[in-house]
């Protein structure tokens, strides 16, 4: 292996002497020299020695301050140090360097023998430090890694015991309401009057949707938890993507007597995934058709940033007051509520939206007031 080394002494030929047993130990490739503490520290900076053999009486700067001065640095701390001297020699000047953080010390006159196997013993005991110290940091590392991914793997746990419970009763619910009417269509002893089948079959329908919604967030949920899923970012016009949702939704707006806008004029372009997007407008579109009563209004309007394209969706519909607003994308706390005309929902929409919109370098915020509406605004970059 190769090491550089750094001597420090005041005397030259101290220099030359140590220079001459480190070439004769194989380690003379490398090795650097200064007259003092001082010179060496900004010499320390360029050449990052492995070992350091310095003498304690010196000008400016002395050893043991330049020993100090290192240990004081995260950079250097670590560097073995041999301190060398031939009039601090007594035991109280050697118990101060170790307590400094000295690796080694001789004392001067030392004998050539010695000094090459306390430089040859530290070197080795430095290397062993290295590779405990490296594998101790990759361990570190692994147990790190294990931690985030052992926490990573309770909230996909806690989120699918959740998931699952809104499916055995999200979904068998209506299923049970759809099993009953059509006990009812099929019974021939029954007779339903027109105003009573348009109640029923318009019943059918908005269970029909809630799980047909259910499913589309379920399915978008697992393939969100896929590790390897890419977003297709592309140029998306935000006003048509819009106005196709609203065709999706026409007959639900029409039913509640629902006026809705698309107020983002047709230039509004975005770089966003187009499939992504679609179904975060979608998702908070059937929110705002869900929560607001017959007869209210739902506006989607935009507006324009130097980076961004905000697209807000706004109701008249009944609001949440701040406890409901703050835990609304807290995915440890997935509730369900039913709309103003009884549709259903899984609390789960709004927090894959998040999701989505921030994969595609977006955010996703929400203003409310209970009893006046709320808005969903949705920032998308343009570039």
């Amino acid at each position: 292996m190769e090491y550089s080394i750094l001597v420090v002494d005041d005397q030259p030929e101290n220099i030359r002497f140590v220079s001459l047993l480190l070439k004769e130990m194989g380690l003379g490739s490398k090795i650097y020299s200064a007259p003092n503490g001082k010179i060496a520290l900004d010499l320390v900076e360029k050449v990052s020695p492995d070992l350091i053999l310095s003498d304690w009486g010196m000008p400016e700067m002395d050893g043991l301050e330049f020993l100090k001065a290192l240990k004081s640095s995260n950079a250097t701390k670590d560097i073995p140090f041999i301190m060398i001297s031939a009039i601090k020699v007594d035991a109280d000047s050697m118990k101060e360097s170790f307590d400094a953080g000295v690796h080694d010390y001789l004392k001067k006159p030392f004998d050539k023998l010695e000094f090459m196997a306390r430089v040859s013993a530290t070197l080795k005991l430095q290397n062993a430090y290295l590779k405990i110290k490296k594998n101790g940091e990759e361990i570190a590392n692994q147990a790190l890694l294990i931690s985030k991914q052992h926490e990573e793997l309770l909230k996909l746990n806690k989120l699918k015991d959740k998931i699952f419970s809104i499916i055995s009763h999200d979904v068998r619910a209506p299923l049970a309401t759809l099993d009953g009417l059509l006990e009812i269509f099929s019974d021939e002893e029954i007779e339903l009057d027109e105003n009573e089948l348009k109640s029923y079959v318009t019943t059918v329908k908005t269970e029909v949707n809630g799980v047909q919604s259910l499913m589309d967030n379920l399915l978008q949920w697992a393939k969100s938890q896929l590790v390897n899923e890419k977003t297709n970012t592309t140029d998306v016009n935000i006003h048509d993507v819009v106005q196709e949702v609203f065709s999706l939704f026409h007959e639900r707006t029409t039913t509640k007597s629902l006026d809705v806008y698309n107020t983002i004029e047709d230039h509004m372009i975005a770089q966003t995934d187009q499939n992504m997007i679609s179904f975060v407008i979608r998702n908070l579109l059937a929110n705002a058709i869900k929560f607001t009563p017959q007869g209210g209004k739902i506006t989607v309007s935009s507006e324009r940033t130097i980076n961004s394209i905000v697209v807000s969706i706004t109701d008249t519909g009944v609001g949440m007051d701040e406890e409901s607003l703050n835990s609304l994308f807290d995915d440890s706390n997935i509730s369900t509520k039913k709309g103003t005309s009884g549709e259903v929902g899984t609390g789960i929409g709004l927090i894959l939206c998040k999701e989505l919109v921030e994969q595609n370098q977006g955010e996703l915020s929400a203003k409310s007031e209970l009893g006046v509406g709320s808005t969903f605004s949705c920032m998308l970059p343009i570039n």
